[in-house]
């Protein structure tokens, strides 16, 4: 009658060495953030912000930037910034033809694209364009900023008073 003695396996690395368990860790971990961040990423993507154009809203600076009786073209908004005794006004510099930005001319505006000619108050004198040009909302923030807002067209009388 023989007893069988259990042998040992004389490789340590498959009796779960401290090594061997800490590379088990460290590949479970790495599975699992590498899952969560897939995860993040899907809804990342299906959640993403979506801008349709630019923006509508302009800080234009202070009102000081703007001499009283002349014309300031402001290109981030395209808009000619008309400042008198009567107040501010926001005049587009987007030609109603085609959409190229007008340049000021004399004592109008000129579109150097087809030729298009637009009077000081933005009145068609010559050229393809259809329309007049627009006239934007003008209002001041907390800093006393000029503010155009190109969503809102208003009537070419219309000025910012009290600056």
């Amino acid at each position: 009658m023989s007893v069988e003695t259990p042998q040992q396996d004389p490789n340590p690395a498959r009796q779960g060495s401290p090594r061997r368990s800490w590379l088990w860790k460290v590949g479970v971990y790495g599975l699992g953030a590498a899952f969560v961040q897939a995860v993040w990423s899907t809804f990342r993507f299906a959640r993403a912000t979506v801008s349709y154009g630019p923006p509508k809203k302009f800080n234009l600076g202070p009102l000081e930037r703007f001499a009283p009786g002349l014309t300031t073209f402001v290109e981030g908004a395209g808009v000619f910034v008309k400042r008198d005794e009567q107040g501010v006004r926001a005049m587009s510099a987007v030609c109603t033809h085609l959409g190229c930005t007008v340049r000021s001319e004399g004592s109008g505006f000129v579109c150097p694209c087809h030729g298009s000619r637009y009077d000081e108050e933005g009145h068609v004198v010559s050229g393809p364009a259809p329309d007049p040009l627009a006239f934007y909302e003008l209002k001041q923030d907390g800093k006393r900023h000029l503010v155009v807002d190109l969503a809102r067209p208003v009537d070419p009388k219309t000025r910012l008073r009290g600056t």
